[in-house]
């Protein structure tokens, strides 16, 4: 999987800078304007802003608060999901979903489908796919290469998108776990690293057994020999007088 950092952002329009001190209908507005904004594809911080964290504590508003989660971190079958319990959105905000949409199933695979692609983009033909595709590659948001006779798309680059609370668990669970998988492997290694040097030092010592045993048997070969040729040298000497 080959993705980016953030996409750089162009200077935000006034209503943009200002989000932050809006409420109400002027609110709203904004939202809608910042998700249909052209040049901006990450809405992370404005999950941040007080004023649109209050929007999720109060049924009325709690729409417009799910709808920006939503295009920070979701997908256009999200949208669907819920969709009668959100904001409704112009083709404009829904073709950006769709980039969006894009973006997250490259950051999960650098071959794209056309049939799943078809589908979670709820597109009726694969020209559509294509188009938005080639949207999304003049965008500086994808590079790759189209195979219409694989009916696939070859991601050699996408942009990232941000990174939610859920992700941050998982990526959290999944460090915990390679961490105990880790710990079970070094604790593992560390005992074949122990057998293997109590291994050596016993093939050792039973080389210098083997050795000592040597040496022993040479010796007392040795003073035996020495022995024989004792007595016999003797024996000639009192037999033959040599």
């Amino acid at each position: 999987r080959i993705t980016a950092t953030l996409h750089s952002l162009s200077p935000h329009p006034a209503w943009c800078l200002l989000m932050d001190k809006l409420s109400g209908k002027p609110l709203e507005c904004a939202i809608k304007e910042a998700l249909k904004d052209p040049d901006r594809f990450n809405y992370g911080d404005l999950l941040t802003y007080d004023n649109i964290v209050q929007l999720s504590k109060d049924p009325g508003t709690v729409g417009w608060f799910n709808l920006v989660k939503i295009f920070a971190h979701g997908t256009l079958a999200d949208y669907k999901a819920k969709i009668n319990e959100l904001p409704e959105l112009s083709e404009s905000h829904l073709a950006k979903l769709k980039y969006l949409t894009i973006l997250s199933l490259a950051s999960q695979s650098k071959t794209l489908l056309y049939d799943k692609l078809k589908e979670q983009l709820d597109a009726k033909t694969v020209e559509e796919v294509e188009d938005l595709l080639t949207d999304c590659i003049r965008k500086n948001l994808l590079r790759g290469k189209h195979n219409p006779k694989a009916n696939e798309f070859m991601v050699e680059f996408s942009e990232g998108r941000d990174i939610s609370k859920e992700d941050l668990d998982d990526m959290a669970a999944q460090l915990t776990s390679w961490l105990s998988v880790s710990k079970e492997a070094l604790v593992m290694l560390e005992k074949k690293i122990k057998e293997t040097k109590q291994f050596h030092q016993l093939q050792t010592k039973r080389s210098n057994d083997l050795a000592q045993t040597k040496e022993k048997v040479k010796k007392m070969l040795e003073a035996k020999q020495g022995n024989q040729q004792g007595r016999l040298r003797k024996k000639l000497e009192t037999n033959y007088g040599i």
